[in-house]
């Protein structure tokens, strides 16, 4: 059994790792309340994004106040890779990982088909995300969409 300290230091690490998944970061602008309560019509929001966050082909969650909350995957980290492809062809020979589900910043990425190690898994109302370790010298570590890992090896 881990020590107290051992324990608490893996509390801490994994609420680093929340609490951005979850925030609404700044650039985005949140929904305005009306009163005690929120409009009761769909929010759009209007996420300044990096510029080298490219657009995705497949639909994105569109209230980022909808996000689920990360869970860890599995009894221990997972094996997967990332796949640049959809609908059968490759769209993306290097795959990006980004800060959150929103996809505000680019934190790393690597070639189509590289092994990686999945650490957390967010559900969302329209694209779920995993939280990936990319080895190398450094590790590169973000939130890759669900279309982009594979459980099977990819070529």
């Amino acid at each position: 059994m881990s020590s107290p300290q051992g324990r608490l230091t893996h509390l801490l690490f994994t609420l680093a790792l929340l609490a951005p998944s979850c925030a609404v970061p700044e650039g985005v602008d949140a929904p305005i309340a009306s009163g005690s309560t929120l409009a009761s019509q769909p929010v759009e929001y209007d996420i300044e994004r990096d510029p080298d966050v490219p657009s995705l082909p497949f639909d994105d969650n569109p209230d980022p106040a909808q996000c689920g909350i990360p869970v860890q995957w599995g009894e221990s980290n997972a094996t997967a890779w990332l796949s640049g492809n959809w609908e059968g062809e490759l769209i993306q020979s290097e795959v990006l990982v980004y800060d959150s589900h929103l996809r505000v910043s680019v934190t790393g990425g690597a070639p189509h088909g590289t092994e990686v190690t999945v650490v957390l898994f967010q559900e969302n109302p329209v694209l779920d995300y995993y939280f990936v370790r990319i080895p190398g010298d450094p590790v590169e570590e973000g939130w890759v969409p669900e279309p982009f890992l594979s459980f099977e090896p990819v070529t």
